[in-house]
């Protein structure tokens, strides 16, 4: 036995003995590789498969980069987790509250990589768990053929940023004088929505004073009162919210001359639309300039084969001159303060996003992603997207939207007051 335990430990693989033991920590043996899970990277320039391989360069330390579809990452994790074999580092827009014990303390890395802090997730101790790897927000495209075709007027500088009124008005113009179809297009989501209603002065659904109930203000109600009025078949089609008609390729099409979406739409359509002019353009407010911010987040696990080595390699990320060269191979707009990226496309959209979310109201424009990171991570269910359902039943003419409104409280209530 002692022979079969030293040839283990030269290396030598023998198929009937399936554990290590006699040959010291298993996670030593991995000092060499960092696992890293990642989602998408293959869409966003293999930005964190050329790190890895600048990082072994540098270090000799391979992390190996897997790319596991989106909506197979979370399961895959948190089997991991279970199996006490957790990658050394992932980067995700999800988290689970199974997750919570076993991630690692970023906090010293999210001061020295100066990331957002309202963007960062933090466990009820105020410990960083979490670390943003890029914002999304909610912006506006507008098709400048048409505006340009209609004379109609839209926003050059964040000096002459357009009221509602304003933009509608143009919207109209553009109807009225070329062959566009509708006005404008909206993404079927929450995160949209939730943009809108801030605009219009909305806190959109909230903890009452009382603290035993979520609840909602009158300025929210006018705006998704507003949002169904639009949607009339001529401003904004029905068809997106009701039977799921893709807005992107609406707009694409030449025939739509705004549309609602965000940030993560900048490189497709800077490589895509070939058939008209399009710009990124400050969004319309009524009482309050105001996106929505999301991120994805980088962890860090404590039963990974090599945990130690995922926190050098996030901390080597974050320097400024590796997490810049992230962003500039995946098209992001940087979660770190005071940074600025030179994009190889859309740089002028770029400009007017990172503007955007620099004019933007705080707290309201990154409440949800807050909302769901933290209370996710504190063992609440999280939101069954009852806002998104009841507003197309209201559009529908299936549902009114006083009721609607009582769903969705229901959901704030069940998603994040009760475990």
């Amino acid at each position: 036995m002692k022979m079969i335990k030293k040839l283990l430990c030269l290396g030598i693989g023998l198929s009937l003995v399936t554990g290590l033991a006699g040959c010291g920590n298993s996670k030593s043996a991995s000092s060499n590789t960092v696992r890293l899970f990642v989602s998408g990277d293959k869409s966003e320039g293999n930005a964190y498969s050329k790190m890895a391989e600048k990082y072994e360069k540098e270090t000799g330390i391979k992390v190996e980069v897997t790319d596991i579809p989106y909506d197979d990452l979370k399961t895959k994790i948190s089997k991991s987790v279970q199996a006490n074999d957790s990658p050394d580092i992932v980067r995700t827009a999800q988290i689970s509250p199974d997750w919570a014990d076993s991630l690692q303390d970023l906090t010293s890395i999210a001061h020295s990589g100066n990331t957002m802090q309202n963007l960062n997730i933090t466990d009820d101790k105020g410990v960083v768990k979490g670390l943003p790897t890029d914002v999304t927000a909610v912006g506006m495209f507008i098709n400048t053929d048409l505006f340009d075709k209609a004379g109609a007027s839209y926003p050059t500088s964040k000096d002459n940023v357009w009221t509602w009124d304003q933009f509608l008005q143009s919207l109209k113009t553009v109807l009225d004088k070329t062959d566009a179809k509708y006005g404008m297009v909206m993404d079927v989501s929450d995160h949209r929505l939730r943009a809108f209603t801030y605009q219009f002065g909305g806190k959109n659904f909230f903890v009452n004073d009382s603290k035993d109930s979520y609840t909602t203000d009158d300025n929210t109600k006018a705006a998704l009162q507003k949002f169904v009025e639009l949607n009339d078949n001529h401003i904004m089609p029905k068809s997106v919210w009701t039977t799921g008609e893709d807005p992107s390729a609406m707009f694409k099409s030449g025939r739509v001359a705004a549309y609602m979406s965000g940030s993560w739409q900048i490189n497709d359509f800077s490589t895509n639309i070939t058939n008209f002019k399009w710009k990124a353009v400050f969004m319309p407010y009524e009482k309050v300039r105001a996106t929505n911010m999301g991120s994805n987040f980088m962890l860090a696990f404590k039963n990974g084969k090599n945990p130690e080595g995922g926190l050098k390699f996030l901390q080597w990320l974050y320097t400024k001159e590796n997490y810049q060269q992230l962003c500039e191979y995946a098209g992001y707009i940087p979660a770190v303060e005071g940074l600025e990226i030179k994009h190889e496309k859309g740089q002028d959209a770029y400009k007017t996003y990172s503007e955007e979310i620099a004019a933007a109201a705080q707290p309201v424009s990154s409440q949800q992603t807050q909302d769901e990171v933290t209370k996710t991570m504190t063992g609440y269910r999280g939101l069954s997207g009852a806002l998104k359902k009841s507003m197309i039943k209201v559009i529908n003419g299936e549902e009114k939207l006083d009721d609607a409104i009582k769903d969705t409280i229901q959901d704030y209530n069940e998603g994040y007051l009760k475990k």
